[in-house]
């Protein structure tokens, strides 16, 4: 059984440095909807929930899409023993993750700066968790999941509630949902 990670409240001073840091660096590369501001918090906490669901056992997480680093700067925090893979395409994007990495020591976090169907093909990462949080439809996360998981690995995508309420009327047994939190839902794919 994973042991589950400290409590949140020990990182939020880093989680409050990653926040200064993105909407400083937001200011003159856009990285992050200024618009999406007022949703940062839920997005926080959405990914804080995320690395209480995988646990503090040493795993490794890809994050397809890492964007601005949610939710793989949180999970570089909040799950120390892990190591973090944010995959991402765009170099405006991976220059600020990898100064945040610096900036934090997030010795856990590596920042891959290429297309995800690249590491697929190369295989450059051998995940156990991977996680895409607003990187594509979940159906073709899924597909591109399944081309580079292993048995066992685990797939995270945080859904919407109408996604939710939508995907859990379809009879697929494939995936399952979790919502540890009001508002919070998790599709959860086992390879």
């Amino acid at each position: 059984m994973d042991k589950p990670p400290k409590k949140i409240n020990t990182y939020q001073p880093a989680i409050s440095r990653y926040i200064e840091s993105l909407k400083r660096y937001n200011q003159h590369t856009n990285i992050y909807s200024s618009k999406a501001y007022d949703h940062l918090p839920f997005h926080i906490e959405n990914c804080q929930e995320l690395a209480t669901i995988i646990g503090n056992n040493k795993h490794t997480i890809m994050d397809m899409g890492s964007g601005s680093g949610l939710p793989a700067i949180i999970l570089a925090i909040c799950l120390p023993n892990s190591s973090v893979f944010a995959i991402e395409s765009k170099s405006r994007k991976t220059r600020f993750l990898s100064q945040i990495k610096a900036d934090l020591n997030l010795i856990n976090l590596t920042v891959i700066n290429d297309d995800i169907n690249l590491i697929i093909r190369t295989k450059t990462v051998t995940p156990s968790i991977i996680t895409a949080k607003a990187f594509a439809p979940y159906d073709k996360v899924i597909q591109l999941s399944q081309k580079i998981a292993k048995l066992d690995t685990s797939l995270y995508i945080p859904i919407s509630r109408n996604q939710y309420q939508s995907l859990s009327q379809q009879a697929n047994t494939k995936y399952s949902f979790i919502n540890p939190k009001t508002d919070h839902y998790f599709l959860h794919y086992q390879f």
